[in-house]
């Protein structure tokens, strides 16, 4: 992931802002993607593995053409993911995820999506960043949306093993 590394800047919790978006991504939903993630979620039901234009994708195919790209919002704030770091790079592991549906996606879909921090918060000693990715089609329409939950550090004293 060295790619990602823009500059030595960590992005820890304490300057992470909310309302701060990374850049945004456009993918064409094609029978050959639809297909792809069906086989990979192994789900070989021939609705998907056969789509033809303006049919439907499954629905969490929302986390693979949208993905989250933490580097992003981080890179456009002008700092560095924790994961993408030179030294004592780190994660910031899943803590739980809620998505939405508004449309479906369909073959011949054009999907745009965009991340951007919802809100930071402290919980029991441990602090939390919470990202919201959104699509949108060709026509502007909102498809979807998910919040996804980071822990950017633990509690002090907590046993992580």
């Amino acid at each position: 992931m060295r790619d990602f590394i823009i500059n030595d800047k960590r992005w820890e919790w304490d300057v992470v802002e909310p309302g701060t978006r990374g850049d945004e991504l456009t993918l064409d939903i094609t029978s050959e993607t639809v297909a792809t993630y069906a086989s990979d979620a192994r789900n070989f039901n021939p609705r998907y593995v056969n789509a033809s234009e303006g049919e439907f994708a499954m629905p969490t195919t929302i986390f693979r053409e949208a993905p989250l790209r933490r580097h992003s919002v981080a890179q456009s704030a002008g700092y560095t993911a924790l994961e993408n770091v030179e030294k004592n790079n780190r994660q910031t592991p899943f803590a739980k995820c809620t998505a939405r549906w508004f449309k479906p996606i369909k073959v011949g879909d054009k999907i745009t999506s965009c991340a951007h921090v919802l809100e930071k918060y402290e919980k029991r000693g441990s602090k939390f960043v919470t990202f919201r990715v959104e699509l949108t089609n060709q026509d502007e329409d909102k498809v979807a949306e998910y919040d996804y939950t980071c822990i950017f550090e633990y509690a002090k004293g907590q046993n992580l093993s």
